[in-house]
């Protein structure tokens, strides 16, 4: 690698610090709470990294994060507030991609950024996304700078730690780097990440796919919309746990019968499998697969009167349409959506792995049972680290989870 010793950790090495950002909209669905998971990651995390960092990019955000933070007993002098500009808070994907070498050297892989392929890169939201990095990258330290030519978020690349990347062929290519070839396109993440080879799955599991793509399910003769995604991400379907192993999103024989979401992901599910059983790390060895199960689904009622549904389809490019992508009519009134449900989408950050759950007193038992399989599917993935499950409805609603809303840096 011509001395070239900058590298992307795995997100199982050490940690020196996580950024996390503060939502703008405090309640995405009446009695629904977006803050309160935020709350709940942050005191989970606070005890177990170097440096917490919490950025306030939006008009009264930080007055209210410091409130709900204070009032939950936080002590704010353990925290780095920054107010850089954005319009969101998903720093999995806009955050700063930062390597490190064997002198500690750090230098962000900084690349353009367009709404998740939905959008427009001269748009005001895309360009607010795409300034953040740079300006966190020197807030925490780092001012070497390396410019890439592809579009892509943080969201859908995985990486071993030792040269190895995991992404979504289909993200990645043909959803945000249409112009170019896969070979181009993995030619420059090896470039920019100094990568031996990637493993390419060929489509994210279905319910990642935008939510204008047309009805999800349809449930006792309702249809169902996604209440938002990202268009792609890897980290709803595979992580990696270790350099040689990946956990992989299962849906079962059972539940590909009875919903045709869950079909449609099991197939997707089986053919990364496919594609991953026959991969080995970069130095030839095997992988080894672990497969997790994905919650039960739950669908939330939606009014003209909550966020999620005021906002919900609209397009990013100035020339909306009233239609979805298949041709379908854009829905209108009451929508019926389902949360972005992941038991996948959890952050580890050095001793601890904050989980997403989704039973909570009132509801069936049946779900508390598909929490307890997925959280001993975790602890058997991370021994020796401390699994905290959060109820994160509240955040997935807004189409993303806690992984989505946090970034890790390496030590």
């Amino acid at each position: 690698m011509n001395g070239n010793t900058f590298r992307y950790a795995g997100e199982f090495e050490e940690q020196r610090a996580v950024i996390l950002g503060w939502p703008r909209i405090v309640e995405p669905v009446k009695g629904m709470f977006t803050e309160g998971v935020m709350h709940d990651v942050v005191k989970n995390l606070i005890d177990h990294v170097e440096t917490l960092v919490i950025n306030c990019g939006w008009p009264g955000t930080y007055e209210r994060c410091r409130e709900i933070l204070a009032e939950g007993g936080i002590d704010l002098d353990r925290i780095t507030f920054t107010q850089i500009p954005d319009m969101m808070h998903w720093m999995r994907d806009y955050g700063p991609d930062i390597m490190v070498d064997d002198e500690g050297k750090m230098r962000l892989v900084h690349f353009r950024f367009d709404m998740y392929g939905m959008g427009e890169e001269d748009s005001e939201m895309s360009q607010l996304c795409r300034k953040f990095a740079p300006h966190m990258a020197v807030e925490l330290g780092c001012f070497g700078i390396e410019e890439s030519c592809l579009i892509s978020e943080g969201g859908d690349k995985e990486f071993n730690g030792a040269g190895v990347m995991m992404a979504i062929e289909e993200t990645e290519v043909a959803k945000r780097n249409g112009a170019m070839t896969k070979e181009e396109v993995e030619a420059e993440f090896k470039r920019v990440f100094n990568l031996e080879k990637i493993i390419w799955l060929p489509q994210c599991h279905w319910e990642e796919e935008p939510s204008t793509l047309g009805v999800l399910d349809w449930v006792d003769g309702t249809p169902v919309y996604r209440s938002g995604s990202a268009n792609g991400h890897i980290d709803e379907l595979a992580r990696f746990v270790d350099e040689r192993t990946v956990l992989l999103l299962e849906v079962s024989d059972e539940e590909a019968q009875e919903l045709e979401s869950a079909r449609i992901t099991k197939e997707r599910c089986d053919r990364a499998f496919e594609v991953l059983s026959q991969e080995t790390d970069a130095q030839g060895r095997p992988l080894r697969i672990l497969r997790i199960p994905a919650p039960i689904p739950e669908y939330v009622v939606t009014t003209p009167e909550d966020w999620t549904n005021r906002t919900w389809g609209k397009r990013f490019a100035e020339n909306e349409e009233a239609l979805l992508d298949d041709g379908t009519p854009m829905p209108e009134g009451t929508i019926v959506m389902q949360p972005a449900m992941s038991y996948i989408n959890y952050l580890v950050c050095n001793d601890v792995v904050i989980a997403q759950c989704y039973w909570k007193e009132g509801k069936p038992d049946d779900i508390k049972k598909r929490d307890e399989e997925a959280m001993n599917v975790l602890r058997e993935a991370y021994p020796g680290r401390t699994v905290v499950p959060i109820y994160s409805m509240d955040l997935n609603i807004r189409g993303g989870g806690i992984h989505c809303a946090t970034k890790n840096i390496q030590k």
